[in-house]
């Protein structure tokens, strides 16, 4: 979507709630997804949109595009990492131009503040994202809230993070389809620089009584959490809490975990996700997805996978005849994976 005529003065209002909607989308030859029994999700830190132009951080970001065009277009899109409304109306304009359906989007900050970053221009502002299809869902007004995650920035206990990229969001909306409500929420927690990963437990626990506190015949979950699910061969403990087959306390099913649970025994889960749902770097796994039904019980999870760099490009190059060879996405690896109610 771009901010035009087209929108009128319904913008204004709009952008104070930090909901944009978008403009009917060109027709494109993907399947939607119209089953009722289960939501398509994507998961990204999307790093603000990289471009093959861009000089300290340059990347291809469309392929991601292209991929979900070839494979399985999304009912909701988990974004971390948007500039503000400007990237939002970007994202969405290729999204409802080259996908079939319409999207739209909330962030959790509409005009998020200047931070340092390696990456100078629009990478210095940083907020997130929940991107819906409107055929499949309808976002309920004033259901969105917003929260802080926690650090420790040099503290010896955990305090509220000050970057306006660790604020995360969530909202309510009503399935269409299924006639069901989902709570979903997208999150970004602090860095280990900010000493995030030793709030990892509190950001979980946190992130649970926020998704939960909406009402929901789902409740899902994800992002760039900037903490490993496990080190030393030992499942760290937020994780542990968190994922419901290993019998935390919080009961929600990982995707990622979940896939490699159901693969064969010869080789183990750790190695599994190392190998198959890395998100960042080769060989960490920093980015998650989680879902749980209302009734608190785990919910079923299809086709879930993590989006290969080549996968991408092979789809850039399919559609398009052509792709930036050697460019990425993003930094950042993303998830897919069916939820059913």
């Amino acid at each position: 979507m771009r901010i035009n005529a087209r929108i009128g003065a319904a913008v204004a209002v709009a952008l104070a709630a930090g909901t944009l909607a978008a403009p009917a989308p060109a027709s494109a030859n993907a399947q939607v997804n119209n089953d009722p029994n289960f939501v398509q999700v994507y998961v990204n830190n999307i790093e603000n949109l990289e471009n093959p132009g861009e000089n300290d951080c340059p990347g291809d970001w469309e392929d991601l595009i292209f991929y979900m065009k070839s494979v399985e277009t999304p009912d909701l899109f988990l974004v971390q990492q948007l500039a503000g409304p400007g990237q939002l109306n970007t994202l969405l304009d290729k999204m409802n131009n080259r996908l079939p359906g319409e999207y739209r989007g909330v962030l959790a900050v509409p005009d998020p503040e200047d931070q340092g970053t390696r990456c100078p221009g629009e990478k210095e502002r940083q907020t997130n994202a929940i991107i819906w299809r409107v055929g499949r869902f309808n976002f309920v007004e004033g259901s969105k809230i917003t929260w802080q995650s926690f650090a420790k920035n040099g503290n010896p206990e955990c305090g509220l993070n000050n970057q306006d990229r660790s604020i995360n969001v969530a909202a309510q909306l009503w399935d269409r389809i299924a006639e069901r409500w989902v709570s979903v929420a997208s999150i970004h927690w602090p860095t280990g620089n900010a000493g995030g990963p030793a709030c990892a437990s509190q950001n979980a626990a946190r992130t649970v009584e926020k998704v939960e506190s909406i009402r929901g015949g789902l409740h899902i979950w994800g992002g760039d959490a900037n903490v490993v699910s496990n080190a030393d061969g030992e499942w760290r403990a937020w994780f542990e809490a968190t994922n419901g087959q290993l019998g935390g306390r919080h009961n929600y099913k990982d995707v990622a975990y979940a896939d490699c649970a159901k693969r064969n025994d010869t080789i183990g889960i750790r190695e599994c996700l190392r190998d198959s749902h890395w998100t960042l770097g080769g060989d960490n796994r920093i980015d998650f997805l989680f879902a749980k039904r209302g009734d608190g019980t785990m919910p079923p999870i299809g086709a879930a996978h993590t989006v290969t760099f080549d996968e991408a490009d092979a789809a850039a190059d399919r559609i398009e005849g052509s792709d930036h060879r050697g460019l990425h996405y993003s930094d950042h690896r993303a998830i897919r994976a069916r939820v059913h109610y």
